[in-house]
């Protein structure tokens, strides 16, 4: 059987039961003893520990208790400190704010009074300012009225507005058809504009830049020049801003056809169209359809073409009488004051036209004196300082006859001058009317020698009478 070695004291005395031999008693003992032993130390852990747990519970209750009511002192001490530095901050707002509405017075005082002083210096400013925007508006009204003035005398000339209608039509055609264009108005018995459009496809543009109506006498002038260049297709008629007499038909628009079968377009009104090329480019069928007729084939037999010119010459005299009649007449309705001296002077035309009839029949039958006449005013040059025509022969009618009677008793000479009242008077003698005379200032005069307005003629003199 194990034996089982217990250690204790040196002091403790051994219970007789452990001495016995009865081992279950012994077993038991020891069983009893370690039992009770447990029992008796558990006890006393838990009350041992239990008496500690209080003292700990209220040492830590105790401890507790005496740091809240420390904390609680230390708030309150800070609390005090708060309000008082609340006070303070307050009493210092206050003081702030004081300030700041005194300062806010105190600036929006002298932002006012600064205020009107720089208003008062703005409108001193202003004041300068509009005075020298005053000053500087009536020298620029000046200019505008000289520039004005400068213009006015610039396009009073039938030359200067010429030329610019000129160029104006020569863009148009440029931009409206393929073809080549050129200005050749400075060429003698010709018109302004030149336009080919292929081999033996030449076209004459003459350009009008009116205020007043083309009349009939400017449309003959047309149709002569075609007559002398049978080489040209046709001819086209342009007036920018006005009708032409008898040719203002339904969109501006009217054709006529020569004796050899070759067409005038008369296009009135040209600048009143809203998109000019587009109108113009309107007549390529047109066009198209008089170059698809056959060219005319002009009998080259010297009676017929003699004939075909003294016909002409008798039809543009009688359309240049039956103009003139219709101008004395319209003359004699609106200027019912001067009726006598209007009878005395168609009555003197009458007579002149009716010379001019006769002189004309007899170059018709071959009088070689009155050829010689019609060959003598082809040969007689018109200065380009005075006048706008080249011959005398470019001239018609009663204008044809002035301008050599002016010749007659006046000459041309660069650096002198014919007052016109004196002129006036003498053509009155010779049955000339003052409002003819004037009307002849823009259609055969040059702008530079009779500018509107003027006293004197430039470049004339009267000769001297033997």
């Amino acid at each position: 059987m194990p034996k089982l070695i217990l250690p204790i004291p040196n002091d403790y005395k051994v219970p007789s039961i452990y001495e016995g031999d009865d081992k279950a008693a012994i077993a038991l003992a020891l069983t009893l003893g370690a039992q009770a032993y447990d029992a008796l130390e558990s006890e006393a852990v838990a009350h041992v520990r239990g008496e500690t747990h209080s003292e700990a519970v209220k040492q830590a209750t105790e401890a507790v208790q005496a740091t809240w009511e420390q904390q609680v002192a230390a708030l309150k001490r800070e609390k005090r400190r708060t309000e008082e530095a609340l006070d303070i901050a307050k009493s210092r707002l206050e003081a702030l704010d004081n300030a700041f509405t005194t300062q806010k017075a105190q600036v929006q005082k002298e932002a006012k009074e600064t205020m009107q002083e720089v208003i008062a210096g703005k409108d001193e400013q202003i004041k300068r300012l509009q005075t020298l925007l005053d000053s500087q508006v009536s020298g620029l009204a000046t200019r505008v009225e000289n520039l004005q003035t400068s213009l006015t005398k610039s396009f009073s000339s039938s030359k200067e507005k010429g030329s610019i209608g000129e160029t104006l039509v020569e863009q148009f055609i440029k931009k409206a058809f393929d073809c080549d264009v050129s200005i050749i108005s400075k060429e003698p018995q010709t018109a302004d504009i030149r336009m080919t459009r292929g081999p033996e496809l030449e076209y004459l543009w003459e350009v009008k830049n009116y205020t007043r109506m083309v009349t009939t006498e400017e449309v003959e002038k047309f149709r002569r020049d075609l007559r002398l260049h049978p080489a040209i297709r046709g001819g086209i008629l342009v007036s920018l801003r006005t009708g032409i007499v008898g040719r203002s038909r339904g969109g501006d628009i009217d054709i006529e056809f020569l004796e050899d079968g070759r067409a005038i377009i008369f296009l009135s009104n040209l600048m009143a169209r809203d998109d000019i090329v587009f109108y113009l480019q309107t007549l390529r069928p047109l066009f198209q359809t008089l170059e698809s007729i056959a060219k005319p084939v002009a009998d080259d037999s010297s009676i017929v073409r003699a004939l075909e010119s003294k016909a002409a010459l008798i039809a543009n005299l009688l359309r240049s009488h039956a103009t003139s009649v219709a101008k004395h007449k319209n003359s004699i309705v609106t200027h019912r004051k001067r009726m006598d001296m209007m009878f005395s002077e168609f009555s003197a035309y009458v007579l002149e036209s009716e010379t001019q009839l006769q002189t004309l029949l007899r170059v018709a039958v071959g009088s070689t004196e009155e050829s010689d006449e019609v060959q003598k005013e082809a040969d007689t040059h018109l200065s380009a300082l005075v006048f706008q025509k080249a011959r005398l022969s470019d001239l018609e009618g009663r204008t044809k006859t002035f301008v050599t009677w002016l010749l007659d008793v006046a000459e041309v000479q660069e650096g002198t001058q014919l007052e016109i009242k004196e002129l006036l008077e003498l053509a009155k003698e010779k049955g000339y009317g003052e409002k003819f005379v004037r009307d002849l200032r823009e259609d055969v005069f040059q702008g530079s020698a009779w500018a509107r307005g003027s006293r004197y003629i430039m470049g004339l003199r009267l000769r001297l009478q033997g």
